[in-house]
């Protein structure tokens, strides 16, 4: 199995309804329920060495993206960041690999700063926070 097929196997799950008499109390009560959070991602791109952002970790999803000099069509893993009710991601593949190998954990709070370009290849920063 590669690692992409192992993230979405990771990233992709599917709930059943099974207590349909909650759901409908839920679903009778919709106009008087307040907005939480945004749910659709923003993409965070970092321009400039020292850029950052920060947010919460929230784990990872498979984009759909097409190659603009090739037109394929590809899967891309992303890291997904909750910052202030809104959801970010990235796909840095360094990034990426930094969230692995230090094995940061869903609801850790960090800051992502864009250190500097090796040929293609953003390096990132990954720190911390409390």
């Amino acid at each position: 199995m590669s690692d992409l097929q192992k993230t979405q196997n990771d990233v992709v799950a599917t709930s059943e309804i099974t207590n349909f008499a909650e759901i409908a109390i839920l679903s009778q009560n919709l106009e008087k329920m307040e907005t939480t959070l945004t749910l659709t991602a923003e993409y965070v791109e970092l321009e400039k060495p020292s850029e950052s952002f920060r947010g919460v970790f929230i784990g990872k999803q498979v984009m759909n993206i097409t190659d603009k000099s090739t037109g394929e069509e590809k899967q891309l893993v992303a890291a997904r960041f909750l910052n202030n009710k809104k959801v970010y991601i990235n796909a840095g593949a360094v990034l990426l690999s930094e969230l692995e190998r230090a094995s940061v954990p869903v609801g850790t709070p960090l800051e992502v700063t864009y250190v500097r370009k090796e040929g293609n290849t953003k390096i990132y920063e990954i720190t911390l926070l409390s």
